[in-house]
């Protein structure tokens, strides 16, 4: 019994040190004036009334993982899911945005194949309006590693 006991309570601290070190392991960085530009264009992108417009003012700022194969419209499951509650949920978020804070991200690959790209994936985090409750949203940033211009890789927080 004494050794259950001793053997749940190390466990339980050795989980409490991890998440704990995870935590502090998230390197706030300031925010890039270039990526605070390319979130600002996207809720406004995000906001147009009209659903062709909307999308069209969209499509320039994603990455091109997130486009369809022809590139002219939305991959199907980012329209049906992240982008949708995007531009139905933006209207809760300070205009022009406020960025609450920006995690630094890792180097990495994203798409696949023909879309691949290297590059670092930062989180923005946008304040709501003022007298709505909830946590700041993260945009997520794609920065390519050559040097390109900002894109977006995930908007579905919103």
């Amino acid at each position: 019994m004494r050794r259950f006991r001793f053997l749940t309570v190390l466990s339980v601290l050795l989980l409490a040190i991890f998440f704990v070190y995870e935590a502090r392991s998230i390197e706030k960085i300031s925010p890039d004036p270039r990526g605070v530009a390319l979130v600002d264009e996207l809720v406004k992108a995000l906001s147009v009334s009209d659903e062709n417009a909307r999308l069209n003012a969209v499509l320039p700022l994603v990455h091109k993982s997130l486009l369809s194969r022809d590139g002219k419209d939305l991959d199907r499951n980012v329209k049906e899911f992240s982008y949708k509650k995007a531009y139905q949920n933006v209207k809760f978020y300070k205009q022009p945005v406020e960025i609450h804070e920006v995690h630094k991200g890792n180097v990495m690959t994203i798409g696949f194949k023909e879309t691949a790209e290297r590059g670092r994936r930062d989180k923005y985090f946008i304040k709501k309006k003022d007298g709505i409750n909830g946590m700041p949203a993260p945009i997520h940033i794609f920065w390519p590693e050559n040097g390109g211009d900002p894109k977006v890789v995930d908007m579905g927080s919103l």
